[in-house]
């Protein structure tokens, strides 16, 4: 039980890092329109800046995401057999463990080759790899949070829905 609390704390610092940025993306938005509305000086690079933490708000959200089984699902089996739900519940998260092992490990080389080649955002000279490492560090701690469903078994019933999710 120790463990699921631990990893409920990190998941919520996850969950707020990505509000975080969801506001700061709305704020960059209605800063950039209303200074090209008002004194026609739009902000220089604000797609960068929204993009940037568009990805960190994604890809942070992410292990929360695995952890509470808020992905979409097709109830198609487990209404008909719901004595299924819990095996099938185990087989995706086996699967899960798999797809994100394997992007983790393919998103590895390119983030290496971005550092060596010193690339950069077009207009504010962002290095590339402040793109691409909240996404490997979200996929990286999702797998991390499968992976940890996948060894501590179903979370227990009163944190679960009336579907099992």
């Amino acid at each position: 039980m120790k463990a699921r609390g631990w990893f409920e704390k990190c998941i919520r610092v996850l969950d707020g890092l990505a509000v975080l940025m969801v506001l700061a993306m709305i704020l960059l938005t209605i800063t950039d329109v209303s200074m090209r509305k008002f004194v026609n000086q739009p902000m220089t690079g604000v797609t960068e800046m929204v993009e940037l933490a568009l990805g960190v708000a994604f890809f942070f959200a992410l292990p929360g995401v695995f952890w509470r089984f808020a992905h979409i699902t097709m109830d198609i089996i487990d209404d008909h057999w719901p004595q299924w739900r819990t095996g099938l519940q185990r087989v995706a998260t086996a699967f899960n463990v798999g797809v994100l092992a394997v992007l983790v490990w393919h998103m590895w080389q390119p983030m290496l080759d971005v550092v060596a080649f010193g690339d950069t955002s077009a207009d504010l000279q962002i290095p590339k790899i402040w793109f691409m490492a909240p996404a490997w560090i979200g996929m990286l701690l999702s797998l991390g949070v499968v992976t940890a469903q996948l060894w501590l078994g179903p979370a227990p019933a009163a944190s679960q829905d009336e579907h099992g999710h």
